[in-house]
């Protein structure tokens, strides 16, 4: 089997793209003859429906120009594709933005009345509702010119941060009398060598370089929270916090809640930490310690055949219609045969597209499951809505994908043909709750404690490494030896810097997922029909709502707390093994 996308069936060929193009301009100039035009309830339902019309083409446009450029980056025409979508997308949502204005203009309750004398509109409810919900945080005049100010001043410190990152010299070691040098890209290689030495030597080299920044990068977290918080008070939020989770209509409470649930389970992860130190003969374990994998060096090796066999196989849970869905994604939607025009490094989902090399590796075979998680998840949701509620969001979409990577380790583990096997997928699925649970939720805590701070007073590099000490130090267990150099990890955390509040979801995300194969494979509490029917709702409801289908309430601490129900298991399952 070949894996290579067949784009033909989102555009024909370039010379449709540029007639699409044309298209949409010609679309856009005749729905802003209407931008004088007084609303009703039948114009209302015409002017939505324009908007939609042509918003889908030109993310259609978007989608192949871009995935031209990924499929062939040395290609020139490829790279101006994506630069012409991407200024045709800015320009629909600058030249349509005039119908949001006129629907804030008219307000909610003559909205509503256009509702109800025309039944055509309900369709349009969540898209009107929220745009209502956020109406309120949404300023004019001088704070609006303030708030863009700022925003334009954090990235201007961003581009600040970026530069800083790029000219970092990671150091060098010794490794067999030879010296060589650490890059950003054979930094996590080292850390991942057997050789304790090796990964000692990376840790403290990566460190020190690092802290030879650490007022540059603390000036700059102190500014970019400083704008932030600013912002936040200017949008009328109580934190930083409420802002961040608005969009998708999160109650902030859930971070609390994760946060208090995996302190109460910090002894799952612990326990799994000196586990760990004693499979690798470790007696005084140290943070650089745990970065080696639990694979016995097997260098297990998968072709793309045996790879689609394998998720076929492990995927057999969800029932035929899933996979119905799957093997119609196989055929031309998934671009995953090794080339060297392709961008390299980076594996994505767009649409009902996925990208990626696979060479053959567990993490390969990892991703290509747990990204036709998702190109499954859109093509459910795109062949039940209409384009407006096609696309999910991040808290919802990273469950149907992560889904699937527990089933792909159960079935590896049911199949494994000796001891070692066994231990190297539990150990596999066990690390990805180390990584995306505990150590992100940990993140989110310091997060919170930075802005919290921010408040009153500034973040010094000595405050921002004794919290962050403090940090490791509350998670990681007392049987854990600690370096100073440790404390000054911070600077490496890069969405610090970039977002507010993104490693949260990553947590949450394993956890749900958790609860979903818990309930749907083991205790068949929820059937089939209401998993399909989550994957197929896009974003028609907000993100807890969506939740409800699949009987999760994420603010109830006892249903996250049930999310460790799978890594509890694995844990006792790989001391039987050790």
């Amino acid at each position: 089997m070949h894996l290579v996308w067949d784009l033909s069936s989102l555009i024909e060929n370039i010379e449709k793209f540029h007639e699409n193009i044309k298209n949409v301009k010609q679309l856009i100039e005749d729905l802003e003859m209407e931008k004088d035009v007084s609303v009703t309830g039948s114009s209302l339902e015409n002017l939505l429906k324009k908007r939609e019309e042509i918003r889908e083409i030109a993310n259609t446009i978007l989608v192949y120009g871009s995935l031209q450029y990924y499929k062939n980056i040395k290609d020139e025409q490829g790279t101006e594709l994506k630069t012409i979508a991407e200024d045709l997308h800015k320009e629909v949502n600058v030249k349509l933005s005039f119908i949001d204005e006129k629907i804030l203009k008219l307000g909610k309750e003559k909205i509503e009345d256009f509702i109800h004398q025309n039944p055509n509109l309900q369709i349009y409810r969540q898209v009107l509702d929220n745009l209502f919900r956020k109406e309120e945080h949404v300023q004019t005049g001088d704070i609006h010119v303030k708030i863009n100010e700022n925003s334009n001043s954090i990235n201007a410190l961003l581009t600040t941060y970026n530069a800083t990152l790029r000219d970092i010299n990671y150091g060098k070691i010794e490794i067999d009398g030879k010296t060589q040098e650490i890059t950003a890209s054979t930094f996590a290689k080292y850390m991942a060598s057997r050789d304790r030495e090796t990964r000692k030597q990376a840790y403290f080299a990566v460190n020190q370089s690092f802290k030879k920044e650490e007022e540059t990068f603390a000036t700059i977290l102190n500014k970019i929270y400083g704008y932030r918080i600013e912002n936040m008070k200017l949008e009328q939020y109580d934190s930083v916090l409420e802002k961040a989770l608005y969009e998708e209509n999160i109650d902030p409470e859930i971070v609390s809640t994760l946060i208090w649930v995996v302190h109460k389970k910090k002894n799952v992860m612990q326990e799994y930490l000196k586990l760990k130190a004693q499979v690798l003969g470790i007696e005084e374990a140290h943070v650089y310690d745990f970065g080696v994998p639990l694979d016995h060096d097997l260098k297990i090796k998968y072709s793309l055949e045996e790879a689609i066999a394998i998720i076929r196989n492990a995927l057999k849970p969800l029932g035929d219609e899933y996979l119905k869905v799957v093997d119609i994604l196989l055929d031309g939607h998934i671009d995953a045969e090794p080339d060297e025009k392709k961008h390299q490094s980076i594996t994505f989902s767009w649409n009902t597209y996925s990208f990626m090399n696979f060479r053959g590796s567990y993490g390969d075979l990892k991703n290509l499951i747990h990204e036709i998680g998702h190109i499954v998840h859109y093509y459910l949701s795109k062949e039940n809505l209409p384009f407006l509620y096609e696309d999910s969001t991040v808290f919802v979409a990273e469950v149907a994908s992560t889904i699937n990577e527990i089933l792909l380790n159960r079935y590896l583990f049911s199949h494994a043909e000796s001891k070692e096997e066994k231990f190297f997928y539990l150990s596999k699925e066990i690390e990805n709750y180390f990584v995306y649970v505990f150590k992100q939720t940990m993140y989110t805590e310091f997060e919170d404690t930075l802005y919290e701070r921010r408040l009153t007073n500034d973040l010094t590099p000595s405050y921002l490494s004794e919290k962050y000490g403090e940090m490791i130090r509350s998670y990681y267990g007392d049987f854990v030896r600690y370096d100073e150099i440790s404390n000054i990890e911070w600077t490496r955390l890069g969405h610090l810097y970039r977002w507010s509040y993104y490693p949260y979801k990553y947590a949450t995300g394993l956890l749900i997922a958790s609860i979903v194969v818990h309930n749907l494979v083991d205790e068949q509490v929820i059937g089939m029909e209401q998993y399909l029917d989550f994957l197929s709702s896009g974003s028609s409801m907000y993100p807890l709502e969506l939740l409800q289908k699949l009987k999760i309430d994420l603010t109830n601490p006892t249903i996250m707390e049930y999310g460790f129900t799978i890594v509890e298991n694995d844990i006792k399952e790989l001391k039987k093994l050790f």
